[in-house]
């Protein structure tokens, strides 16, 4: 269903509302006390460094893995900003090839929604972790409250990616035993039309200025307008925080 987008890097747009302190990070209480001074953490998917700077702070050495150029900037530009100098930077994809260095904790936030082949991700992640990993999901999938406006301009019901019910499941089978802890999402805020549709297209994959861009414009306006502005679903309620040792061979 995705209408072609003009060729680059997909997160350059977004790239600078994940630099730390431009976003709420609800869920690094959660993951502090995990982190040790002498640690190595490995951040799978760090994004802007939403929470490899703020380990930065806490551990040893954070290994931060991310294959987006825009990203890599914002997280390099935050690292500088903020006088950590004890984070590494790589531009991979995850598992990456070849890689040989091993962590104390391993952290995957919010970068597995979307991985087709998952069990080589995660036996990557559990072989290259001495204590413990880690990974944090919303209790849906971004885009999954927009359901029936994907349904409105699509034509076919929305399916949704995994989130944090389909993961502990999923590590159930693996025969894992893991903890949970959960915070809640920050609530949704009033943004203008064009805040709104530039936010849906996006989560609906549509190319700008399409169509079915000018479609999602009306429907927006006409179900979600209130006094103050637009005011889309709720989207995630809640964070989880999934915790787990990886087996021992």
């Amino acid at each position: 269903m995705r209408e072609p987008e003009p060729p680059g890097d997909y997160y350059a747009p977004l790239a600078a509302q994940f630099q730390p302190g431009n976003r709420a990070t609800l869920e690094f209480p959660l993951i502090e006390p995990f982190a040790r001074s002498g640690d190595t953490w490995l951040d799978i998917g760090a994004g802007g460094g939403r929470f490899a700077i703020p380990l930065s702070s806490r551990v040893s050495r954070v290994i931060a893995i991310e294959p987006s150029e825009a990203m890599r900037a914002t997280l390099i530009s935050a690292a500088a900003e903020a006088g950590s100098t004890n984070i590494e930077v790589h531009d991979q994809r995850w598992p990456a090839a070849g890689w040989s260095a091993s962590a104390d904790v391993s952290l995957a936030a919010h970068s597995i929604y979307d991985i087709r082949e998952i069990a080589p991700f995660l036996d990557a992640m559990e072989r290259h972790t001495r204590r413990v990993c880690i990974a944090v999901f919303g209790d849906q999938a971004r885009g999954a409250s927009l359901a029936p406006l994907f349904e409105a301009v699509h034509g076919e019901p929305l399916a949704a990616l995994p989130a944090l019910r389909e993961f502990i499941a999923l590590l159930g089978a693996r025969g894992r035993r893991f903890d949970v802890a959960t915070v809640a999402a920050e609530p949704p805020g009033v943004m203008s039309l064009d805040e709104a549709v530039s936010s849906a297209r996006r989560l609906l994959w549509l190319a700008p200025g399409s169509a079915k861009e000018q479609r999602i414009r009306a429907l927006i306006d006409e179900w979600w307008r209130t006094s103050s502005g637009i005011a889309l679903p709720v989207g995630r309620r809640y964070l989880g925080v999934v915790s787990w040792e990886p087996p021992r061979h």
